[in-house]
């Protein structure tokens, strides 16, 4: 009987570990997915697409965003090249829904709904999809705390990070079986991402790093850490996508105007 009383109590108290651990790896996701963001932004995106062989294109992307009631919207309006010029992307945070995602293709003179089914997919020929383009909601995933103060380098940052497993509720929405998360200690930002294959989870098929952030203030006084370049790589073919930021503005006012299929489909803000 003693014994039976103690596995159980030991029982007991790897479960308690296991709950703790668990409800700090959400905490922090919790706040790493939540970083205060200005109540309206805009900026340039420099993007570009590496392949294997070193071959280079460079993309220009000018981003709008802002936030009402705490949900956020981001328009991505493409400038350059030819290939890609006046593409334009619109995605809306909802209550208790999932995220709107609009597209204007200008090839074909449409704007149509990115169903969910194909938010996995490039965004616009980059190394990002469209999931990687907007920040996961914690509780779309189970989080596991893996290992504290863990050291990460990244372009120019040396970073102290806690290591997090993060694995999707709702695997056909994704492209991956599960994510491990290096969240930053200082700042909350993800310092790397990795992402495992859905055929062998043992196989990491992409990897995503802040290769550097900054601390900015906007036109209010308010700071803000904002990530300015960042980095996913193709484990599988090789290729790669850098982005960059350029000209921050933020809460210095953005007509709604941009938010609209109208703007999506004429590129004009009136």
């Amino acid at each position: 009987m003693k014994i039976t009383k103690r596995i159980a109590t030991a029982l007991a108290v790897i479960a308690l570990g296991a709950s703790v651990f668990a409800d700090e790896a959400y905490d922090i996701v919790k706040k790493s997915s939540t970083l205060e963001a200005p109540d309206t932004s805009q900026a340039v995106m420099m993007i570009s697409n590496i392949e294997k062989n070193g071959a280079t294109e460079l993309r220009e992307m000018r981003q709008y965003g802002r936030k009402v009631n705490g949900l956020k919207s981001t328009v991505f309006d493409f400038r350059s090249p030819a290939s890609v010029k006046d593409t334009r992307v619109l995605q809306a945070e909802k209550n208790g829904h999932e995220d709107d995602r609009w597209i204007y293709m200008p090839n074909l003179r449409q704007v149509r709904r990115i169903p969910m089914g194909e938010r996995y997919k490039q965004f616009v020929g980059c190394e990002f999809t469209y999931n990687d383009m907007a920040i996961r909601h914690v509780d779309d995933d189970k989080h596991e705390l893996l290992e504290s103060n863990v050291k990460v380098t990244a372009g120019s940052k040396n970073y102290t990070c806690w290591k997090i497993k993060s694995v999707p509720l709702k695997k056909s929405e994704v492209e991956y079986s599960y994510r491990v998360q290096y969240i930053d200690t200082e700042t909350y930002l993800p310092a790397k991402i990795e992402y495992y294959d859905k055929k062998d989870q043992n196989k990491i098929m992409k990897t995503y790093t802040t290769e550097d952030w900054k601390y900015l203030t906007s036109k209010t006084g308010k700071k803000y850490t904002m990530r300015m370049k960042a980095r996913i790589v193709n484990n599988i073919s090789g290729r790669q996508t850098f982005l960059e930021i350029k000209d921050p503005l933020m809460d210095a006012g953005v007509s709604d105007a941009y938010f609209t299929q109208q703007y999506l489909s004429t590129g004009k803000a009136k």
